[in-house]
């Protein structure tokens, strides 16, 4: 039997530099970016992504992955 995968949904920004920006956020602040629809560095609109495998979801209320298959914790 395979090994269940674990990940969690994670919102962010797909403008490089904002990335570089919440890098260097505490874990606490970053967690308050799961609230976020807009970011507030460059306004655009955040993107929901698997912390597993990276693409990009069009629902947070998906119990799984569909491109990994990982179940999500959160």
């Amino acid at each position: 039997m395979a090994e269940k995968i674990t990940s969690s949904v994670d919102k962010i920004c797909l403008e490089t530099d904002c990335g570089e920006k919440m890098a260097t956020l505490t874990p606490d602040q970053r967690l308050l970016f799961k609230h976020f629809t807009y970011c507030p560095y460059c306004a655009e609109e955040m993107t929901l992504v698997c912390n597993n495998c990276h693409e990009q979801l069009t629902s947070a209320d998906f119990k799984y992955c569909p491109w990994c298959g990982a179940e999500f914790s959160n």
